[in-house]
């Protein structure tokens, strides 16, 4: 029987946080906690300050975004969804998606990216 692998932590204060800009994303910063080697699927956390919102995107895998906290509005070009805290938000692939913070406190998602992923 194979050895199991070590289990990692990744603490709070050190999560791997990255600003994205360009293209109309605005006070946006993600941190990849995992990929699986495979790229099966990706695990991350989003952050979307007061008044960001994520670039307008679509990708061919599918997307599930759990809102930790703050509130928010999923916008697809055809309909706009408020979001808040304990909610799931399921995107299939190729659907036009842009995410804005709706509230005064940072938006945090946790969000699992379908295979294929970066």
């Amino acid at each position: 029987m194979a050895e199991p692998a070590s289990i990692a932590v990744m603490r709070g204060a050190e999560l791997p946080f990255r600003i994205v800009q360009g293209d109309g994303a605005a006070g946006l910063s993600l941190a990849r906690l995992y990929q699986a080697a495979d790229q099966a699927f990706t695990f991350q956390l989003a952050r979307i300050e007061a008044g960001g919102i994520s670039r307008r995107h679509r990708h061919h895998w599918e997307q599930c975004n759990w809102v930790v906290s703050g509130r928010g509005l999923v916008d697809t070009g055809t309909e706009q969804i408020a979001i808040a805290a304990g909610d799931c938000v399921i995107f299939p692939g190729g659907i036009d998606h842009a995410i804005s913070n709706a509230g005064d406190e940072p938006l945090l998602l946790v969000a699992v990216l379908g295979a294929g992923a970066f």
